[in-house]
């Protein structure tokens, strides 16, 4: 029997393959056929799956067709969430990622992505010289104030640039990491990530990035790495 954790997921991903008739979902994934209609009407709702008529048979489908085969987009659910972060990893050396973060994905990030993944990021990040330009709040600096001193040593040393906002703006729990080829939608409080490589899509998105941070260049930039260190220190007292 598969974990319920996952079942959304091996849902999507088997319907992105080939459109399905619930009965032959049940039987490919070894799950009961009333928790298939479940998940199916749950994932309908959430605009993730279709239904279709075909002569008496209702048939399944994802809403984004081949997004499996084709891979330019691709939805994450659940524990599966930490394969569409990997997927940073593969950028190439050098990358500026443009991200805007709100302060509870902030603090969701931390809670549902496991300590030694984020430290191997980190690690990979560094390596690759990756740049992360990001727009956030100060209410975002009060959840690295409650990380051990690993995990904030952890974060510093990143290539980076923040732009911050006062606390009563982008409290949201959805983030978006940006390139030009690469484009991820997050809410990690609700663990679903939408990963894009769509190249028109994407470049929309980075655009549009783009130009805010050009206007927001008259904001000054946030150091996070000093800010870090010094949270560090005032544990080491």
């Amino acid at each position: 029997m598969i974990g319920t954790d996952n079942l959304d997921a091996k849902l999507l991903r088997l319907l992105g393959e080939k459109p399905l008739h619930p009965s032959e979902i049940s039987r490919k994934l070894g799950v009961v056929r009333t928790t298939i209609q479940y998940r199916l009407g749950r994932l309908s709702k959430a605009s993730l799956a279709r239904k279709t008529i075909r002569g008496r048979k209702s048939i399944w489908q994802p809403v984004y067709k081949n997004i499996y085969n084709k891979n330019r987009y691709r939805v994450f659910i659940g524990k599966d969430i930490i394969h569409a972060y990997k997927q940073l990893f593969k950028l190439p050396h050098q990358t500026v990622i443009l991200a805007i973060q709100g302060s509870e994905a902030a603090k969701s990030s931390l809670d549902n992505l496991p300590a030694l993944f984020i430290k191997e990021a980190h690690k990979i990040f560094k390596k690759r010289e990756i740049i992360m330009k990001g727009i956030s709040n100060e209410k975002t600096l009060g959840h690295f104030n409650k990380l051990d001193k690993d995990m904030i040593n952890s974060h510093i040393g990143r290539p980076q640039g923040l732009k911050m906002f006062s606390d009563n703006k982008f409290l949201t729990s959805g983030e978006v990491m940006s390139t030009e080829k690469f484009l991820l939608l997050s809410n990690p409080q609700s663990r679903f990530v939408l990963v894009i490589k769509d190249w028109g899509l994407t470049k929309i998105v980075n655009d549009t990035l783009e130009l805010l941070f050009e206007l927001l260049d008259g904001k000054n930039t946030f150091d996070l790495n000093s800010y870090l260190k010094k949270t560090k220190n005032r544990l080491v007292e």
